[in-house]
């Protein structure tokens, strides 16, 4: 990788394609899905004892590493939970009579049961089924008795249980709702799919709770049984909570310095989830596996950074390794995250993503992931050769979240982590996410990619440096036209109905966006240094200043255009936004990470609690708005400053949201305000 990176990229895909198998992939997927794999219980312990062999069977030295599952445990402000276990669990329909059967076995699909349910008496419990729908509000329980039923809601779970068993005495819930994702997944399309349904339990209940998932076709059974009359169920979990331990996995390929590249996966989910995410799991033991191969034939050259294999459980896992090994993060310059990686496209309706890291944290990482990703969609070519083009739907998108990488980009953090997934997924979270689903092939694509990553960033220097910030120069242009289609095409429609002003505002974002873009794309630059060694950093300065001079030009050919386009005088070249429009409040954040407020609810009294579960439900969507606020949280900024900032990320400003969640957050102890 001396002459041109983009040769290193094709050298290291060259040496490791053949021997990244889908197929082995694919048998670690199948030795993975056998166990049920709930945070903080037997059948994650299983799976993560597998990966630990798997890692030592390659090579690797590999430590299995237990930290506390006891509420009393908190990783930074990540609170940790008790260890769960279910032995077996069942529904049955027992009036009317005619009807009756059973409705859920928890042997036969561990997804029947809601996760982490409370066990019943030894005999069972039965008890008369409540139809509540919109079980998520209030006003949905007027006039009626719900005490000492089970209750078939729709809405959200966690809400429903507040409501319906803390406030009203409910003895369980039956959920039947399949989340739609259109056009991908509607209700309709999967009739006997169950829903992965969880109770995240930190020990802010008072009452016990139990629940089971119905298939949308057994939910409409018991509504239209319960509209002709009284409906009974029987219900028996043999089910225990206990303080315990939660594992994550943890191997090395040793480089010669200090620093370290991350590669994560979450091995977590109820049996059989494939995609989510046995496949992210087995794509990663695969690339270990192949890497550590490469590195003792002496087939690669060796590496200067260590590289970390990390299977966790989702989000805790993390949380948990940055809090005990917090000397690690300074010298650990970049991660990758795979999660639902192994789709088959043609079932499943998926693209396969590499997920950029969120524009606070300045790096390189997302970069040079879709390089690869662009390298490995160099597949097929037409009939006459001029032309090569994927044989799979990919793309390269902008933050979301959700997953391990939301950790370790917080710039608290300070770890650049892209993601890889593929999403949407018809079968997401549901109990058809069977191995039937997993494209071997798809595998080998992502182990490929991780192995391609993380190999050329354990042996990066000065030449890699430049060859990597050329290439975020030219491919900034694109950066620069990605405005929202709809702002675009009122620029080109003039002035429209909102006349001159609406034009004129439309015009000056367009040119902030352009200049927050330039000056996040120029932070990214500077990152660079860092893969080089000390000879070499003066020259590659020197190198990316050169570069961000020639983003700069970029940036100004673009506000001309706006101007020539609109008509309009485009003013000054800084980013400078409304600020203005919030209270004047200033966060300061308690923890690294993001945060997770259901967690925290049970400091709240009961009313206190109501509205703020309330609203947690009626902004759902708007979680990332939040997420994306804390990491612009700098201690210094105002609130109105970082609601700019979240609106030239995303097009955005749910002004109204954002200060309310920090109100919330401040009432949790999380920020300061």
């Amino acid at each position: 990788m001396k002459v041109e990176a983009v040769a290193l990229l094709r050298a290291f895909i060259e040496q490791l394609q053949p021997e990244i198998s889908g197929q082995r992939a694919f048998d670690q997927l199948m030795e993975i899905v056998r166990h049920h794999r709930i945070q903080a219980s037997p059948g994650y312990r299983r799976a993560a004892e597998h990966c630990h062999e798997a890692f030592r069977q390659a090579g690797l030295a590999a430590e299995l590493v237990r930290h506390p599952a006891d509420p009393q445990a908190s990783f930074w402000g990540w609170r940790s939970f008790r260890e769960w276990e279910a032995r077996s669990a069942e529904l049955w329909l027992s009036q009317p009579a005619a009807e009756a059967g059973k409705l859920a076995d928890f042997e036969e699909c561990p997804i029947s049961l809601i996760q982490r349910s409370h066990p019943t008496p030894p005999a069972g419990i039965e008890a008369e089924l409540a139809v509540v729908d919109a079980a998520d509000r209030a006003e949905s329980y007027e006039g009626r008795d719900v005490a000492g039923k089970l209750v078939l809601i729709t809405g959200q779970a966690g809400m429903a249980r507040y409501l319906a068993v803390e406030q009203r005495r409910a003895v369980g819930l039956i959920v039947d709702q399949l989340p739609e994702w259109a056009p991908v997944r509607r209700r309709p399309d999967l009739p006997d799919a169950r829903a992965y349904t969880s109770f995240w339990d930190a020990g802010e209940w008072a009452r016990p709770c139990f629940g089971f998932v119905l298939s949308p076709r057994q939910g409409d059974r018991l509504r239209a049984l319960a509209r002709q009359g009284p409906v009974k169920l029987r219900a028996r979990i043999d089910a225990s909570f206990r303080t315990g331990s939660l594992e994550n996995v943890e191997a090395v390929l040793p480089g010669r310095s200090t620093e370290e590249i991350l590669l994560v996966a979450h091995a977590c989910h109820p049996r059989p989830s494939a995609n989510d995410n046995a496949s992210g799991v087995a794509a990663l033991l695969e690339a270990a596996r192949v890497m550590s191969g490469a590195f003792r034939r002496g087939n690669l050259p060796a590496v200067r950074r260590t590289v970390r294999f990390l299977v966790v459980p989702e989000l805790t896992g993390t949380f948990a390794y940055l809090a005990a090994r917090d000397e690690r993060i300074p010298r650990t310059i970049a991660g990758l995250n795979l999660d639902m990686v192994g789709q088959r496209q043609e079932l499943c309706g998926s693209t396969l993503q590499v997920e950029r890291p969120p524009r606070a944290l300045p790096g390189f990482t997302g970069d040079l992931a879709g390089a690869v990703l662009d390298e490995l969609a160099d597949e097929g070519g037409n009939f006459g050769g001029s032309s090569r083009f994927a044989l799979f739907r990919h793309a390269v998108t902008s933050f979301s979240g959700g997953s391990d990488h939301a950790i370790l980009s917080d710039p608290l953090v300070g770890v650049s982590c892209p993601m890889v997934i593929q999403f949407p997924d018809r079968f997401y979270h549901t109990s058809e996410d069977t191995p039937d689903k997993v494209d071997p092939t798809m595998l080998a694509r992502v182990a490929l990619l991780a192995a391609t990553y993380a190999y050329a960033l354990a042996t990066a220097g000065a030449p890699e440096a430049r060859w990597l910030a050329r290439r975020m120069t030219s491919e900034f242009g694109r950066e620069l036209h990605s405005a929202p289609r709809a702002a675009f095409g009122r620029l080109l429609g003039g002035a429209g109905e909102g006349g001159a002003a609406d034009l004129a505002a439309e015009t000056e974002f367009a040119r902030r966006r352009a200049v927050f873009l330039e000056e996040r794309k120029t932070a990214d630059l500077l990152t660079l240094t860092r893969l080089a060694g000390a000879a070499d950093r003066s020259g590659v300065q020197q190198f990316i200043q050169r570069e961000a001079q020639e983003v700069k030009r970029q940036t100004q050919h673009h506000c001309r255009q706006l101007q020539d386009l609109t008509g309009l005088k485009v003013r000054s070249l800084r980013a400078d936004g409304p600020g203005g429009e919030s209270p004047p409040m200033i966060p300061r954040r308690r923890w690294r990470g993001p945060v997770s407020v259901s967690q925290h609810f049970g400091r709240l009294a009961p009313e206190e609690r109501l509205r703020w579960l309330g609203f947690e439900r009626d902004h759902r969507q708007l979680e990332l708005y939040r997420n994306l606020a804390l990491y612009w949280t700098d201690g210094t900024r105002t609130l109105g400053e970082i609601a700019d900032l979240v609106e030239l990320e995303t097009g955005k400003r749910p002004m109204d949201y954002l200060v309310q969640s920090m109100e919330l957050l401040a009432r949790l102890n999380l920020v300061d305000l």
